[in-house]
């Protein structure tokens, strides 16, 4: 037989249920039982000492006792008596307990066995279950009075495996109804564990509680926060979700009200009316996208994000295709070089094929030879990686000659330095186009140190920011090019201010007249010698994109 951990729970159930009525059921039989012979033993002791009674005080056994044969007459007297009462013996004794009547004659004349003989001698009466002639029997001893002294006895009596067929009956005429109540509760049982079957959706403890197990891992894996929603109640909530909204710790479910702020509460319930694009919300001053999804049974499930997140995440993910159309035109403009100079080399002009290959290799060298005193890896990789995005773009692009870093900085200055290059100069790329380039346009970046910490500042021929948005311009979804923007500055002084420095914006009527300088604090200051070699190479001036129509280090 398979052990009950490998049942399934309908099984599990019934078992359960079972056992638990019959561990009820049998020990309150057996006291039904004990109480039912206790209660026919009483009766039959009661009706013995009543009719003891009765017939101890019937005038004709009184005047018997007066004969000189008192047994002629208490015999038949007593023979009538047990056939009306159906007793099992009627005894009748004289005061030395000799029998005067009995239902075996052949003992009468003889001295009544089992039991007090003494005590209705002096008058009391006595209830008792003794072995007699006969057997066991449940008896009442009566004294018999006569003029005031006791003559003798009387005892009606009622043998016990009498009793014990009746208690027998009552048993078997109850059975049907313990039966019946069997069966009802099997009955049930069966119903209740299909009932738990069905709302468990077939699924066994072992499941579920793996299931669970399971849920909780994914709940607390996901970077979005989850919420729950039941009418206007919170039933789950997930920690990533408690954390974006700065929840209170405590059970569940509670109102939805006592999370959110009332306009963001309002704008979360309005939301479930129909399927709209994601909602931006401000709760407890942190910017926040939420969708809702309704799912069968009433319930809405409520996603949480962090807005400054995604828009990372989206100004990655549109860096890294900008990145894959530089390279696309990269490798295009590559092959129509060396289409160019196969048709060189076809027309035997091999002097030209060499200047055009020395031309491309002389601007690489330029653009690497500008970037070399910057002494930073990191930083040198950015600014070339830009030399070739404004050749791609056709934009003149100037690394200022006084450009300098020292030979190690802080880690943190250096990814805070990053930062603001890449977004600030991809910036002033989009202002330039916007704008046209003109004759002396384009973008100017420098970087450099000095006593006071690193100082990046980018210059572009751009219309500058408009007015209306200067008094919130670094703050995080301001821009002039539409919704979904306005990340790239605001994390530039975010990080600026994380080190203690800051982001300022100037705009004045030269060719360069926009302007943002960032400055990054060191710890201590630098020696003089640190502040670039003194002779570093000076990148080229800005000259237009040249003839074959390739750009520079300034194109």
């Amino acid at each position: 037989m398979p052990s009950t951990s490998r049942l399934r729970v309908q099984a599990r159930l019934f078992l359960w249920i079972l056992a638990f009525f019959l561990a009820l059921a049998v020990p309150l039989a057996l006291l039904g039982s004990a109480a039912l012979r206790g209660s026919i033993y009483r009766d039959y002791a009661d009706r013995s000492l009543r009719e003891s009674r009765v017939l101890a005080q019937d005038p004709g056994l009184l005047g018997a006792y007066r004969l000189a044969r008192p047994a002629s007459v208490i015999q038949p007297l007593a023979e009538r008596v047990r056939a009306l009462l159906g007793a099992d013996y009627v005894t009748v004794t004289d005061r030395d307990a000799r029998r005067l009547a009995h239902p075996d004659p052949a003992l009468l004349g003889r001295t009544m066995v089992g039991g007090d003989l003494s005590s209705f001698r002096a008058g009391r009466t006595v209830v008792e279950t003794v072995r007699g002639t006969l057997g066991v029997s449940v008896r009442a001893k009566v004294p018999v009075l006569l003029d005031g002294s006791v003559v003798g006895l009387v005892s009606v009596g009622f043998l016990l495996p009498r009793l014990t067929a009746l208690f027998l009956e009552v048993v078997r005429q109850s059975a049907p109804w313990y039966a019946l109540t069997l069966l009802l509760a099997l009955l049930g049982a069966h119903v209740l564990s299909l009932r738990v079957r069905r709302e468990m959706l077939g699924l066994e403890p072992e499941q579920i509680a793996a299931v669970t197990a399971q849920f909780r891992t994914v709940l607390h894996a996901l970077e979005e926060g989850v919420m729950v929603l039941r009418g206007e109640q919170v039933q789950l909530l997930s920690p990533q979700a408690a954390r974006l909204l700065s929840a209170p710790s405590g059970p569940l479910p509670v109102p939805v009200t006592a999370l959110l702020p009332g306009e963001a509460c309002r704008a979360l319930l309005d939301l479930r009316a129909g399927d709209g694009p994601p909602l931006a919300l401000t709760v407890q001053g942190r910017p926040l996208l939420v969708s809702v999804v309704g799912v069968p049974g009433g319930d809405w499930i409520v996603t949480w994000r962090d807005r400054a997140s995604v828009q990372a995440l989206s100004d990655e993910l549109f860096q890294a295709r900008r990145y894959a159309e530089l390279l696309r035109a990269q490798a295009h403009e590559f092959s129509n070089r060396l289409h160019t100079l196969a048709g060189l080399l076809h027309l035997g002009e091999t002097d030209a094929a060499l200047e055009s290959i020395y031309s491309s290799a002389r601007l690489s060298a330029q653009a690497r030879d500008a970037v070399m005193p910057l002494r930073n890896v990191t930083l040198a990789g950015l600014v070339l990686g830009k030399y070739e995005r404004a050749r791609e773009l056709r934009l003149p692009f100037t690394l200022d000659p006084l450009s300098a870093l020292p030979g190690t900085l802080p880690p943190e200055v250096v990814d805070a330095a990053a930062l603001a290059v890449g977004n600030l100069v991809e910036n002033a790329f989009e202002a330039v186009l916007a704008a046209g380039p003109g004759e002396a346009g384009g973008v100017r970046l420098l970087v450099a140190a000095d006593p006071e910490g690193v100082q990046i500042e980018v210059r572009d021929s751009g219309p500058g920011v408009p007015a209306h948005l200067l008094p919130g311009v670094m703050a995080r979804g301001v821009s002039s090019k539409g919704e979904g923007r306005g990340l790239g500055l605001a994390l530039v002084n975010e990080a600026a201010r994380s080190l203690g420095g800051d982001v300022q914006y100037a705009r004045d009527d030269g060719p360069l007249g926009t302007r943002f300088t960032v400055t990054l604090p060191l710890d201590g200051h630098l020696p003089p010698d640190e502040h670039g070699p003194p002779d570093a190479p000076r990148p080229p001036e800005p000259q237009g994109p040249p003839d074959d129509g390739a750009g520079g280090p300034d194109a």
